[in-house]
This record gives C-alpha cells, structure tokens and sequence, in this order.
C-alpha cells in the first residue's frame, strides 16, 4: 500500500523511541511526505507525555494531519494522547491493527512501542496506517462518540 498524495505527518517520541523516530523521519522524507519533528532531540530522558501533549497542541485545528508517537512501550504516548478529544490514538502492534484503527475507528495518531516490535513491523505498520482510508458509514457514528466523550 502506498498513499501517493503529499501529506503531514507529526512525529514525537521520548528518549526510548529517539532511534526509530530517527527512521521514520528518514523514510516518511524519502516518501516526499512533509514532516514535523516534534521532538526530542536526543536520548536523554524525558517524559514521554509532554510531547504527546506537543502533538495534542499542534494537531488542534488540523485535521488532515497524521501523527505518529513513540516510547519504549508505547503505553505512555497512547494513554496521554487519548486524553485530547480531537486525537484518536491507536497504539498498534501489528499491521491488521494499523489499519483496522483507520479503518473502523478514523484513528489520526498511530502510537508504538520502540521496545516492543521491530524496526521492519514498525515500518510496515506505519505504511499501514498512512495509505488506509477512513470507512466512513456505519464507522463515522462510532468516531463520533470517541469525540463526544469529551477531554482535553
């Protein structure tokens, strides 16, 4: 799958998803995708929450951006980004999942766990989620209440 059209994609991970981030800052380029690194800059530690909170910020308002979080586990990032009612986070370990998450749910941030699959699955999961297209129908009644739940 490969989603031809130019699109924005916001990237944040904390000092255990640094290296990958580094990957996928690489790829999504080479794809010709424009890309926001949101951070970190380094593997110093941090907490992974203040830069989901960046992408929160920054995806307001902008609802034809993709994200993409990572940490070591992938929890933190998911569990702080589903805090803000205008992001639907989808932390995923496979590529089903990825786009399922698209698919069924119009998730618009795709979270994973730097520690927990490999760079090859990471890849192919983020491939996944940016060519899979929301199903609308019977679909867009289930985002709708994701939405109304409220948050942030």
């Amino acid at each position: 799958m490969r989603f031809m059209s130019i699109q924005t994609v916001l990237l944040a991970s904390d000092h255990r998803g640094f290296a990958l981030k580094a990957i996928f800052l690489a790829h999504l380029a080479a794809r010709g995708d424009r890309v926001v690194d949101l951070g970190t800059d380094s593997e110093a530690s941090c907490d992974a929450g203040d830069f989901a909170a960046r992408m929160a910020a920054d995806m307001r308002g902008n609802q034809a951006y993709k994200g993409v979080l990572i940490c070591g586990s992938g929890q933190a990032m998911a569990m702080t980004a589903n805090r803000y009612r205008h992001l639907r986070a989808a932390l995923c370990l496979n590529t089903t999942m990825a786009r399922l998450a698209r698919q069924h749910n119009d998730a618009n941030v795709l979270v994973l766990g730097a520690h927990i699959i490999g760079q090859e699955v990471a890849l192919d999961c983020l491939e996944s989620f940016l060519a899979t297209p929301f199903l609308e129908g019977r679909f867009t009644a289930r985002r709708d209440k994701l939405t109304a739940l409220g948050g942030l």
